[in-house]
């Protein structure tokens, strides 16, 4: 039998495996990872996350070819969990051949190789499809952790915001748990990986059948050497019993992390079908509750962002061309906002949307990545830029969401018709609803009223240009000082007379931007009652 022909046979007899560490960051991870490499499975490279001395000064153990790939994956998909089907699209083609080919490199002369970033937890389907291709077998193993012990470690080692780190623990948890197989995990908690072990890598090894050395007594002393319980500066050491008993951890938090405690002590429950479906419950409540989560925390954009909304294009055009005068490059109907925008509308007009939540509906998330990913690159690229589009007032909700995600310097035009002119009911009704969707979602400052009969006017050109230099700012409007009763609307709507009122608070906000105090006051109070009303309901408007 020739060498090569043994090779093969010995190949197909011993899979090559590639053990996934996952789990949110800051729960042992890197302890995991550097364990596994002791145990004798190769980290695949020396080209390592150098250490950092305040935040983890024995190492991260991460492969910095495999963080450049997944770095590139996360530039394209912004969100968490990704849209179904993701590791297929198009847009991700480079991105998965450039992991094919590290790993089928790898994998020609190697058998075993443990991978560890917490970017990974978002591409395990990703990561699964591409060894399936290569014919290497996943091995994860997933580390659980104290959800407020991690939030903490966050917030020391990266100043994070405490309920974006929540998120993040939620979500990338619920990744790792929902997008993995029985047959091809384990689950480990802090404390075992701590506390137990050697008797924890032991179990590991023995499961996927891994490397163990023959002198374990000179593994115990690499392990004693190389964790510190000194650096586990976040172990709050809280008993499961506590934790549970905590009024002041949210009931999915909550929940999910005793549901993972129950699943690490009983590996049967960890690999029944009642398990499975109540990750899958926790996931579609956590999408329910919050949408994908933004991956981005630290983004750092410092150009202004423009958006101009208007009854038509024609007007919108009018107030383009203004913003491009003073140096705003604008985007009409043209741009790739656009495309997204028609999507959207068309599906809340069907009723497929609901319009008071569709920003975090997972349903289109694909739309909102797009979106994202858009105003992103030109923000990045430009001083100063913005979308100019009918439609923009159709998908104000989502505009503003991304916006916000974005940390994007956002500036708002509002054109508002003279609504006293228009006779027809129907019409009316949904020009009002439409103005008001725009009030209510734009209504953080800075954003500026004109009214469309001004725009030729040199006011208008004055305001507009005084509005593009001006210094960005967080302050808030002088409160209204008229009462709720002054403004309240009936509860039954006369739509000529809100019409009337409207009109008449946003030219007052348009020459005078203290005035919109009133008219957000306006809308605040009265936005529900204008945005669910049907056409055929009319009376006075206005409480005498």
């Amino acid at each position: 039998m020739s060498q090569n022909l043994w090779q093969r046979l010995f190949s197909r007899q011993q899979p090559k495996q590639a053990v996934l560490v996952l789990g949110s960051g800051r729960s042992g991870t890197s302890v995991m990872t550097k364990c596994i490499n002791l145990m004798g499975v190769s980290l695949g490279t020396d080209n390592l996350l150098a250490p950092s001395k305040r935040i983890n000064p024995k190492g991260y153990f991460e492969n910095k070819d495999v963080i450049k790939i997944h770095k590139s994956l996360g530039s394209k998909i912004r969100y968490r969990p990704a849209a179904p089907g993701y590791y297929d699209r198009p847009a991700i083609k480079n991105d998965r051949a450039a992991l094919t080919s590290y790993l089928q490199n790898f994998f020609a002369d190697q058998a075993t190789l443990v991978i560890k970033d917490p970017r990974m937890n978002d591409y395990v389907q990703l990561w699964q499809h591409v060894l399936a291709d290569i014919n290497v077998q996943p091995a994860e193993v997933i580390l659980l952790r104290n959800p407020l012990d991690v939030v903490n470690s966050n917030s020391r080692a990266w100043h994070r915001d405490t309920t974006l780190a929540m998120r993040q623990w939620q979500v990338r948890t619920l990744l790792s748990l929902k997008d993995t197989q029985p047959q091809s995990r384990i689950l480990v908690t802090y404390e075992d990986l701590f506390e137990q072990t050697m008797p924890t890598l032991k179990r590991i090894a023995t499961k996927f059948d891994l490397p163990w050395p023959e002198d374990e007594g000179l593994l115990q002393a690499q392990l004693e050497d190389f964790i510190d319980p000194n650096l586990q500066h976040s172990d709050s050491r809280e008993s499961l019993a506590d934790f549970e008993a905590r009024p002041d951890v949210p009931k999915d938090v909550k929940a999910l992390y005793l549901l993972g405690r129950q699943a690490a002590a009983d590996p049967d429950f960890f690999g029944s079908t009642e398990f499975q479906q109540r990750i899958d419950d926790l996931m579609q409540d956590y999408l329910k509750r919050y949408g994908a989560l933004y991956r981005d925390f630290n983004a750092k954009i410092n150009s202004k962002t423009f958006f101009v909304f208007g009854p038509d294009q024609a007007a919108v055009d009018t107030v383009n061309e203004l913003l491009a005068q003073n140096r705003v490059e604008m985007d009409g109907p043209s741009g790739k906002a656009h495309a997204v925008a028609t999507q959207l509308a068309e599906q809340l007009a069907a009723h497929q949307l609901d319009v008071a939540t569709y920003p975090k509906d997972y349903a289109v998330v694909e739309a909102k990545q797009t979106l994202n990913n858009y105003l992103r690159k030109n923000a990045k690229q430009k001083s100063r830029w913005g979308v100019g589009d009918v439609l923009n007032a159709d998908i104000v909700e989502m505009l503003t969401t991304v916006s916000a995600e974005l940390g994007a310097d956002t500036h708002n035009v509002v054109i508002v018709p003279d609504l006293t002119t228009v006779t027809d009911d129907d019409v009316l009704r949904v020009q009002v609803q439409r103005l008001v969707r725009t009030l209510k979602a734009v209504q953080t400052p800075p954003y500026l009223v004109v009214m469309a009969d001004q725009l030729d006017q040199p006011l208008t050109s004055e305001q507009l240009a005084a509005f593009v230099a001006a210094t960005p700012t967080t302050t808030e409007l002088a409160p209204d000082t008229q009462s709720d009763e002054a403004l309240q609307l009936r509860a039954t709507l006369d739509w000529h007379e809100t019409a009337t009122i409207l009109t008449e608070l946003c030219r007052n906000a348009s020459q005078d931007a203290t005035a919109q105090s009133t008219l957000n006051h306006f809308i605040n109070l009265n936005a529900d009652k204008i945005l669910t009303t049907k056409g055929d309901q009319y009376a006075n408007s206005i409480r005498n």
